[in-house]
């Protein structure tokens, strides 16, 4: 049996499910673990998956079409889990303003797509961006369109916080890629954020030998998932999955702990939503599980 969350309207004797409909937005080409969070977000009964976007990760060391890599392996994902169905749309190349600051959007069919997405919410009902890389493509968004403000929930793994002492540090690889995106969000008044930092997620990582013992000659996407790791990283014997550490956190928040906290001091004080902890333990089992139930069908 499926055991999905619920609301409490009834029809007829049974109660309806209440499916998260979101948007994954990810710079899939940049490491190992986007790969694994879009599969599990695709595996999800409880999500309803409006689109696959790429997002770009431009550094000095990193290919010259970022976002075009990113792209290509979201679309080897969504033929290897025939879903073909869901929308993959182009995110934007560059970073929203200037390498100085600003907050000139970057427009793409991806922010395009989250905006013609969010309109079409229903009344009550919102649209979850989950954002696995820079912000740049939701950040454009609601720049672009920003009566969408009230009708997204922003997710994002990006910067690093220290609850202990309430200090935030945007020394980080994600939030590096486009800076001016993510003050962009935290700046954005009724914007809905809640932000993963990654100095939370060091000790949850999957080792190699396990990946390939597990993965490894079983087809398809997951003869992918192994392959990944050899072509990326063969040298690293484990990996932080620090991105299906949040898909794992939408798809079961009894895993985690947020708190309400105040947006970093250089940027418009406002509150929200930062992931303090997470269930390392609960969090690897859930992949396995969800992994080995494919396997049996």
């Amino acid at each position: 049996m499926l055991a999905l969350p619920l609301v409490g309207a009834l029809t007829g004797t049974k109660l309806q499910p209440q499916f998260k409909s979101m948007i994954i937005d990810a710079d899939t080409a940049n490491e190992i673990d986007d790969l694994y969070a879009i599969t599990r977000a695709l595996l999800e009964p409880g999500f309803r998956i409006h689109a696959l976007s790429s997002a770009q990760w431009k550094h000095h060391l990193s290919p010259e079409n970022t976002v075009w890599e990113s792209q290509k392996i979201n679309e080897d994902i969504l033929r290897l889990l025939d879903r073909q169905d869901i929308p993959s749309p182009l995110g934007a190349d560059m970073i929203v303003g200037k390498p100085w600051g600003g907050s000139e959007p970057s427009n793409s069919p991806a922010a395009q797509f989250i905006i013609q997405s969010a309109k079409k919410t229903k009344p009550g009902e919102k649209l979850t961006v989950v954002s696995l890389g820079a912000l740049t493509n939701i950040a454009s968004a609601i720049l672009l369109a920003p009566e969408i403000i009230p009708k997204v929930d922003c997710y994002c793994l990006s910067g690093k916080y220290f609850a202990n002492r309430k200090v935030w540090d945007k020394d980080e690889f994600n939030a590096r890629r486009d800076l001016n995106a993510l003050n962009t969000a935290f700046n954005t008044d009724g914007l809905d954020l809640h932000v993963m930092p990654v100095n939370i997620l060091y000790e949850f990582r999957f080792r190699q030998e396990e990946v390939l013992e597990k993965l490894a000659g079983k087809g398809g996407i997951w003869d992918y998932l192994a392959a990944r790791w050899l072509s990326h990283s063969p040298q690293n014997m484990e990996w932080i999955m620090w991105d299906l550490a949040l898909i794992e956190a939408l798809a079961h928040p009894e895993f985690t702990k947020q708190e309400e906290v105040l947006t970093p001091p250089e940027n418009i004080q406002r509150k929200i939503h930062v992931y303090t902890s997470i269930d390392r333990d609960a969090m690897l089992k859930d992949w396995w599980e969800t992994v080995e139930k494919e396997f049996d069908r």
